[in-house]
Parts: C-alpha cells; structure tokens; sequence
C-alpha cells in the first residue's frame, strides 16, 4: 500500500515537494522505512531533504531492522576463473524471484568472498595481502577496507581470517582480522578490528587469550549477538579437538562457546549463521549433520535440526552441506550440498525432496537482506 501510494504521488516532483511538509516526519519515516532500496533510491533524487532523510544514520538502521523481518535473499556466485564474474539473487517469497548481478569487482585481485553480514558481501585480496571490499547488492556500490599498518609481516604470517559483523550498540560494522604468525616453537595470535564508521583500524587492547594449533577456515564465520567467532584446532594434549570462541565488537572481550557433545567424532566442522541463530555442521564418514544454538551461548540449548548420509564416503577438508534458510513456514530447510547444488529438505518426511541449480564450479551462498548500509 505505501509503495503504490509513494509512486503515484512521486509522479509529480513539485507536488511531492509541496506536500511533504504537510506528513509530520515520523510519519514520513514509518512509510519510508518500509519501502525496499531500490524505491528509496529513487526517492533520493526528489528533493534535498528527503535525501538527507534517508541517508540519515537513524534511518538506515530503522530501515535495516524493518528489512531483517522480511524475507531474506539468497545470493549465489559461482567460482569459476576470469576477471569479472556474476551473482545470482533469489528471493524465495510467495513468488519467488531471481536476479542476476554483476559486482562491479575484478575478481583476479579479489579471488575470495570470505562472508556476508545484513547487506554486506566481503570480498579480499590474496590471503596475505588481504585487501578487503564491502559490496552492497542492493544499491550496488562497494567499500574498500585498507591493508592495516600494523599487519605483521607477509613472510611471517601463518594464517589470516577475516570476517564482517554489526557492533549493535555502536551501530557499525567492523571487519575483525585473527592473524597466526610465528614457527613451529612460537606462535603469535593477534586481532585487528576495522571500524566502518571511523573508516580506520582500531587498537585491540586484549591480547588474544587462547593457546591453540590453528584457525579453521572452513566455513563463512559467524557474526550472532554482537560477536564474531573462530572454530580454533586445539593442541595434541588438549581434551577437545576443537574449540569455539567469540569476540565482542563492542567490548572487544574474547569468549569460549560452547560445542555440542560428541563433536570430537567429526571429521570436519564448520560454523555459521543458520535463521538468526549459531549453527555448526559436523561431517565425517557418510554422516552429515546439522546443529543449531537456540539460545546464544547455553549449550543446553544445541539441537540437531537434520542428519544426511552421504553416498561418498566424507574425508578431511571435503565440502558436505550448508542450511540456508527455512521454506514453506519452517517445515523445509535449503541445502547447499558439496558446493555444487542445492536440496530442499523435508523435516517432516526427514529426507530431500528436490535438487536444483546444479552448477560446474563451486558454488558460494550467502543470505543477505536489502540494505541502504
């Protein structure tokens, strides 16, 4: 109803111009905020105070938390090689949409997509130059994030993961850097922190806490409650193979998650964001199973949502599957398997029903939602 009411009255600028002063402002903004980016693109155009208006930090986050209750897009890239490369949007509403984009990125300088936050893709340079861009699909315009000053040297550094996340009390997003460097006798962890709001690196006071063999990076991260996290390989005299921990954005503080039972049996894991909720997808053998946090940081709280088995036998590192999100009110769940389709899952029948978009190279999902950010 807003839509159409905004498009017929937009049809005329002078008009809009003049009755705009006449809608009180809240509620100009409760009809704006409900629109998707592609109106309030146009919208911009109009006049100076409606541009304003809707580049407003107040706005932009109103808008967010609108959009985050609606149906989320799914963004596919298929990895294949060359310079320039394309995205496939789908919405999976009551009519299901696609769309195809083309990032306006070269992808020989920035080869990997390492996650997605709200409406933000990352995509990064090579592993140790780790050059870093924001994409927006939305309003198709990207950020670059600078190599840090304090980056240690390429030569000594043994591992660098990114990620993307939203720091909710400061209304920022921040891109977290965990780098490994070192030998095989002494290994140094340390965490850069860049703040889009700032538009620079910030200094992490806290040194990073925990003593571990390396970092996975199997998987796209996990930004959830404010925090990001890492999926660390703890030492051979450790008691887990594996150990999860967090880092604020907010406070920079660092926190052990903790895992399901009986994680240790797996031979791969990898962590994400599955609905709003932390999720961690264990494989090993034929057994391919999906777990979910319902309540953030209880481990009490961890229920396995699915269990697959594989026709191949599952080695270490090998891709399995990855949830996407829930379809038809909750009832199917859309796979990514092996990075290189999709299924829908029935988790009433308890199996997969139909497979689709089968691709030749792997493929990248990432969830997203419309985002003037």
């Amino acid at each position: 109803m807003y839509h159409k009411l905004f498009i017929s009255t937009i049809k005329s600028k002078s008009h809009f111009t003049t009755t705009m002063s006449d809608v009180p402002t809240d509620v100009l903004v409760n009809i704006l905020s409900r629109l998707p980016v592609k109106s309030l693109l146009r919208f911009r155009t109009v006049s100076k105070p409606l541009c304003a208006l809707i580049d407003s930090p107040y706005f932009v986050n109103l808008h967010r938390q609108r959009q985050s209750m609606k149906t989320d897009k799914v963004l596919v890239f298929s990895r294949g090689l060359g310079s320039s490369t394309s995205a496939i949007s789908f919405c999976f509403d009551s009519l299901p949409t696609t769309v195809r984009l083309e990032p306006p990125i070269d992808r020989t300088l920035f080869p990997y997509i390492i996650g997605s936050c709200h409406g933000f893709i990352c995509f990064c340079s090579w592993p140790m130059g780790r050059v870093i861009l924001l994409w927006n699909p939305s309003t198709r315009k990207y950020r670059e994030v600078p190599a840090s000053l304090d980056y240690p040297p390429i030569n000594s550094v043994l591992k660098a993961v990114d990620q993307v996340g939203y720091d909710h009390v400061n209304n920022d997003y921040k891109v977290v850097r965990l780098t490994q460097s070192g030998d095989s006798v002494r290994l140094d962890s340390k965490v850069f922190v860049y703040s889009l709001n700032f538009e620079r690196w910030l200094p992490v006071e806290q040194t990073f806490p925990y003593d571990f063999l390396l970092v996975s990076c199997r998987g796209q991260g996990a930004c959830i409650s404010g925090a990001v996290h890492w999926l660390l390989n703890q030492k051979p005299d450790s008691d887990n193979d594996y150990l999860m921990v967090s880092f604020n954005l907010a406070s920079q503080s660092f926190q052990s998650v903790p895992l399901p039972e009986f994680f240790n049996n797996y031979d791969n894991i990898d962590i994400g964001v599955f609905e709003g909720c932390l999720c961690v997808v264990g494989s090993g053998g034929y057994c391919m199973d999906v777990w979910v946090m319902g309540e953030y940081g209880v481990k009490e709280s961890w229920s396995k949502l699915l269990a697959l088995t594989s026709r191949v036998r599952i080695t270490c590192g090998s891709p399995s599957i990855r949830p996407i999100l829930y379809l038809k009110n909750r009832k199917e769940v859309l796979l990514e398997v092996y990075e290189r389709w999709f299924e829908i899952y029935d988790l009433e029948e308890k199996k997969s029903k139909k497979r689709m978009f089968r691709a030749q190279s792997p493929l990248s999902t990432f969830v997203y939602q419309d985002s003037l950010a």
